[in-house]
């Protein structure tokens, strides 16, 4: 039976590989905004990571689980960075985000390897 990883966990992994193994001038951030339920600044469906640096100068990622689904304000927040021609990525599992990052420049591509 396949263990299921929580998107918390997929968030921290791919941010800690991201500080072992990120190149220089590259920057994986959190974006918290997981209950973004009417407080100030907050706004419901916006991706769970911001990437700066590589090849995608500023892009988001969207973090699932194998079998995590987009919400509806996440749906709209796609059509909002498809609309505007800004690279964004959902991602599935703890590995999908990692081989996005070295694709995209911002981790060493043999890093994946060394773990």
């Amino acid at each position: 039976m396949k263990v299921r990883i929580s998107e918390a966990a997929i968030q921290k992994a791919t941010i800690d590989h991201w500080r072992a193994f990120g190149l220089p001038d590259t920057l994986v951030a959190a974006i918290p905004n997981q209950r973004a339920f009417g407080q100030p600044g907050l706004t419901r469906g916006v991706f769970d990571l911001l990437v700066i640096g590589g090849t995608v100068t500023i892009g988001l990622i969207e973090l699932k689980a194998d079998d995590g689904r987009l919400s509806d304000p996440q749906k709209e927040f796609r059509r909002l960075m498809i609309v505007n021609g800004a690279p964004y990525a959902i991602t599935r599992g703890r590995d999908e985000p990692i081989r996005l990052l070295e694709a995209w420049g911002i981790v060493r591509k043999q890093a994946r390897a060394a773990e």
